[in-house]
């Protein structure tokens, strides 16, 4: 409570000093019929893409080739949503989400089969950027979705491909965050909400201008107790920005604050499942993220043709967890010592069954008992603190060659990450509590790793889109990346952890725009990018001395990069019924070569991160949106096809001979087929009602990479909201997620089930949430 009152005593303080601030009104109320009169901002039609991660002179969207996607403020706001990761999953096509964490701000998102997440060890294929600074964690090159406020979002664009200009991890897009500032929105707006799952939330935004100065500063506070027993979140973020913008000179500073508890219970048996939606397997699975954040921009316009941006940020950043789980382990029933086998690694759980005698204990002694599954408690804490910093310079000119306009930009981006990573484990007791199990520790922690990585980052990318015709316009486009990562053992006690690694490569891109009609234009592109092997991969990468599970840090031999290559074309255009309708269709593939997989190596189940030779993700994707009248409305679609393109044999936590991977088995995680319709109408000029379905394929479960399992089922979800504004500085909103309250599950995997009797193999799966509602209240003035 005390740390409350301090939270709300901080707050108030800041929006008295903002208030001292001479502040730009808007007198009249310009709002058109339909439409909202609290927003006084609202970006227009986007007809100029930013397809650099500063800001740049941009092209025009009909000459970008490639089906790039966005999200506005607009949207945000109609929609209330939680974060952005829930904004993509709702309205883009070719994006999905597994909920494996059943958090909404620990939610894996993939976008044409490729992944971005805030769980460390995953395969990221996705880069983020938020105001031209790259936002992927230096240690695991992840995404928290929770360290930026939603409110402070003015527009995310979607960058599809391997679009080389935007650096590591480009494999399958890049997305790319701008934030608001003063000019954009000036006043103040405070908002409170609440509802379902226990959610309250109070969240406030002012923006101010003074001349050529303008500040904008947005914070919020949200608590719930989640939908599944024991998961509590609290979030609190604070975002702002200072400026100084004159016609030629524009410069500014962004601060972000984040102080968030995130719990996140995870899978769930099946069997579980069906007696108890709420349950969880084991509690607790607690995440805590704290960031300070700075970020200066700037931008010069030398000449009305030259543009000189750059940028330089420091960011730190913490990360602990706490997982209490139940490990299953193989024992002598006689003993019950622990089984290990003649090379005295322990027994893998597939083989426990049947007679003791040919095993040892840990001790080396002969067993003759039986052989059983076990579980028992397990505390494991980690701890992760990063410093990153660096920046971006970029020059932009707009001119003519011969009689046609070029379109040239070059820039330089170096960054640094220093990461001190730890993982502490404890034995601890298993405490029944309903359908769901909890630990209590017994025993003391005690380090497994203590690691300290540090990553340069450096990169110099070029990207120009000359007219060769009045309709026919050519983008060439490229990157040289060099990566330099160093590890060292901090404990004492394993120096095989040391290693100095080092990746580079040049990456091209070129792609053509025409416009076969008035209203009508095709694409096509290709495009290379590629992203180095993580501290993780590089640490368990040794055929001699290979680790039982994927995070257990042993040695760093060398991994290669993984290389990706996109092809896409496709058309766009404007069909003229109504206000205009917006449509595109177009197909991709991108093909990945060196891979990092994690691969079993005996048949005791141990297994090692290798290259392996191929991957590839193609699909389809088409989309419509328009407004009729007081109707806006939007469709996409995508069939999303990722498959493994060489035969390999995968470790498993099932399976002691592993996993048997054929060239075209479908990549586990990926549905196939996602839908996303939605619309808004305009009731009256000042109420507003809309809804969306999200229609999902199913997906094999992980650790079925050889497709023997039966997929998740399909699914569909209604979510409905609706917004009133009764006086022109007051809105009224509600939104209704799940209105059928349908049973789904977004993700699933393979594991033995701890609390069986007895002790197997069951599909866990990620239930999705019930219906639910919300209320919100907006205040401006």
């Amino acid at each position: 409570m005390r740390v409350r009152v301090l939270w709300y005593v901080a707050i108030g303080l800041i929006w008295l000093v903002a208030g001292m601030m001479p502040r730009a009104w808007a007198e009249t109320d310009q709002s058109e019929p339909g439409e909202s009169p609290l927003k006084a901002f609202e970006l227009p039609a986007v007809e100029v893409i930013e397809h650099t991660p500063l800001s740049a002179l941009g092209i025009p969207i009909g000459k970008y080739p490639g089906n790039v996607q966005e999200i506005t403020s607009e949207e945000i706001e109609s929609q209330n949503p939680l974060d952005i990761s829930e904004m993509f999953y709702r309205n883009l096509s070719s994006v999905n989400i597994n909920a494996a964490q059943n958090n909404p701000w620990q939610n894996d998102v993939t976008y044409r089969g490729f992944l971005a997440s805030p769980l460390t060890g995953s395969p990221i294929g996705l880069s983020v950027y938020l105001d031209g600074m790259r936002f992927n964690d230096g240690f695991g090159e992840t995404m928290n979705w929770d360290l930026t406020p939603q409110s402070a979002i003015a527009e995310i664009d979607v960058i599809p491909g391997s679009n080389p200009v935007f650096g590591l991890n480009t494999l399958g897009g890049a997305l790319n965050i701008r934030t608001k500032r003063g000019f954009d929105l000036q006043g103040t707006e405070v908002e409170a909400s609440g509802g379902s799952f226990g959610r309250w939330a109070v969240e406030a935004e002012h923006g101010a201008v003074h001349g050529p100065f303008d500040l904008y500063l947005t914070f919020n506070t949200l608590d719930e107790s989640g939908w599944r027993e024991h998961s509590p979140s609290e979030l609190r973020q604070l975002f702002s920005r200072i400026g100084w913008k004159t016609e030629r000179t524009d410069l500014n500073l962004n601060y972000i604050w984040a102080d968030n508890d995130l719990i996140g219970n995870g899978f769930v048996p099946e069997s579980t499942l069906a007696r108890d939606r709420d349950a969880v397997h084991t509690f607790p699975d607690r995440t805590g993220n704290r960031m300070h954040l700075l970020n200066l921009r700037g931008s010069r316009r030398i000449t009305d043709a030259l543009l000189l941006s750059g940028n330089g940020f420091y960011r730190y950043y913490k990360r602990k967890t706490l997982n209490g789980d139940a490990e299953v382990g193989c024992v002598d029933d006689a003993t019950g010592a622990g089984v290990v086998d003649a090379g005295g690694r322990p027994l893998h759980l597939g083989l426990c069954e049947g007679s003791a005698v040919g095993f040892f204990d840990e001790d080396g002694n002969p067993l003759a008992g039986a052989l059983e599954r076990e579980a028992e408690g397990e505390d494991r804490t980690t701890r992760t603190r990063t410093h990153d910093f660096g920046g971006t310079f970029q020059l932009s000119h707009s001119g003519a060659i011969m009689g046609r306009t070029n379109r040239l930009t070059v820039g330089f981006a170096f960054d640094r990450h220093q990461s001190h990573y730890n993982q502490r484990e404890a034995e601890s007791e298993l405490v029944p509590d309903g359908n769901s199990v909890g630990t209590e520790r017994e025993g003391p922690f005690e380090t497994e790793v203590n690691v300290g990585t540090r990553q340069d980052n450096a990169g110099f990318y070029i990207t120009n889109t000359f007219d060769l015709a009045e309709r026919l316009a050519l983008t060439l486009s490229g990157r040289y990346q060099h990566v330099d990562i160093n590890i060292r053992d901090r404990s004492g006690e394993n120096d095989d952890l040391n290693g100095h690694h080092t990746f580079e490569r040049f990456s091209p891109a070129v792609g053509l725009t025409f416009q076969a009609l008035k209203n009508a234009t095709l694409f096509f592109s290709y495009s290379e990018g590629f992203r180095a092997p993580t501290p993780a991969e590089l640490t368990c990468a040794d055929e001699n001395d290979p680790c039982n599970l994927p995070n257990a840090f042993v040695a760093d031999p060398p991994l290669n990069k993984v290389v990706a290559r996109t092809y896409e074309f496709g058309a766009r255009g404007r069909l003229p019924i109504g206000n205009g309708v917006r449509w595109n269709a177009g197909f991709f593939r991108t093909d990945l070569s060196n891979d990092i997989l994690f691969t079993v190596v005996e048949t005791g189940g141990a297994g090692f991160f290798q290259n392996v030779d191929a991957t590839r993700r193609q699909g389809v994707e088409v989309g419509v949106q328009g407004r009729w009248k007081r109707l806006k409305y939007f469709g996409n679609y995508a069939y999303v096809d990722a498959t493994y393109q060489s035969d390999v044999t995968l470790a498993s936590v099932t399976d002691p001979g592993g996993v048997r991977v054929k060239d075209g088995d479908v990549i586990p995680g990926i549905p196939k087929h996602n839908a996303k319709v939605g619309a808004e109408y305009a009731l009256l000029d000042n109420l507003w009602i809309g809804g969306n379905v999200i229609a999902v394929s199913g997906n094999y479960l992980r650790g079925d990479d050889g497709n023997n399992q039966s997929k998740t089922d399909a699914y569909a979800i209604l979510n409905l909201h609706a917004r009133y504004v009764p006086i022109k500085n007051l809105e009224i909103w509600t939104r209704i997620d799940n209105v059928t309250d349908t049973d789904y599950e977004t993700a699933g995997t393979l594991n033995f089930n701890a609390f069986g009797s007895p002790i197997a193999v069951e599909r866990f799966v990620a239930p999705g949430s019930p219906v639910a509602g919300w209320v919100g209240v907006k205040l401006r003035f």
